[in-house]
């Protein structure tokens, strides 16, 4: 069985073993809950984040080795585990952030399987608007990504409504679900603000989330929505010049287009320890 090269292999970097290592696509993804769970927790772990879509199509196909399963992914204790739900329904269960009971636990992972739900309706807009990849904005918007804003944060402020009125979701306090909110309401009201008027107490879970004296070190470091949506331009725009010059050197594609995927890995790929 051949080895799986991770990108912090390729960076000649050693990672602690103690340390846990996530791989997602693009930061304020729904690895983002993940990463709140760790900044709350104060748990040291090794953010390995991927800009560049070609890059990250080739490293999953480079490590289906890894298991079936889909991005993000973290490496724990030696096992590989996939998706944002797994992930983060494992990690708030070892860390308290699950729910107080079983009722409360059911009902988080609802409010996490909403959220799941709510992403597949908006990713195509979003990843056109992030720059990912072109679309048809116009068409898109209006086909999923409004309908499911406004289907799946109707069904999150019904269960924000019945929570405390200074609170989280739950009386219990702070959850995962909560985290995972938080996150989906950020990422919206950065690309269509008019569409959450209705959901003010969603509105007020973020902003409770957002307040925790706890995520204040890893809030004031991680990059804006705004950062992000130009970093992905900018490769996109990079790789949209390079198949330009490619064409127009009809020759010459094969070795340029060699050239361009023997580009370091170290460009595309942003590793990060939180401690």
């Amino acid at each position: 069985m051949e080895p799986m090269l991770f990108p912090w292999m390729l960076n000649g970097r050693k990672r602690p073993a103690s340390t846990e290592l996530l791989i997602s696509f693009c930061q304020r993804d729904l690895a983002e809950m993940c990463r709140l769970i760790f900044a709350y927790s104060k748990i040291p772990y090794e953010d390995i984040t991927i800009y560049d879509i070609k890059q990250f199509l080739k490293f999953k196909e480079e490590n289906e080795k890894a298991g079936p399963g889909d991005f993000p992914m973290l490496e724990w204790n030696g096992k590989m585990i996939h998706g944002s739900d797994a992930i983060g329904r494992m990690l708030a269960k070892m860390y308290g952030l699950s729910g107080a009971g079983i009722y409360e636990q059911a009902q988080a992972d609802t409010i996490i399987g909403i959220i799941s739900n709510l992403n597949h309706a908006i990713i195509e807009y979003t990843k056109g608007a992030f720059g990912v990849y072109s679309i048809d904005k116009e068409k898109v918007y209006t086909e999923t990504f409004e309908p499911g804003v406004k289907k799946y944060f109707a069904m999150l402020e019904k269960f924000a409504s019945q929570g405390p009125q200074d609170g989280f979701f739950f009386s219990s306090g702070v959850t995962y679900a909560d985290f995972a909110a938080a996150n989906m309401f950020q990422l919206v009201a950065i690309l269509h603000p008019e569409l959450l008027t209705e959901y003010k107490n969603v509105k007020s879970i973020s902003q409770r989330v957002f307040a925790l004296p706890q995520l204040q070190k890893y809030l004031n470091s991680r990059p804006s929505l705004q950062e992000i949506m130009e970093k992905t331009r900018m490769l996109k725009n990079s790789h949209d010049e390079k198949r330009i010059q490619c064409s127009k050197k009809s020759k010459k594609a094969k070795v340029c287009m060699l050239q361009q995927m023997s580009l370091s890995l170290s460009h595309f790929v942003k590793g990060t320890e939180h401690e």
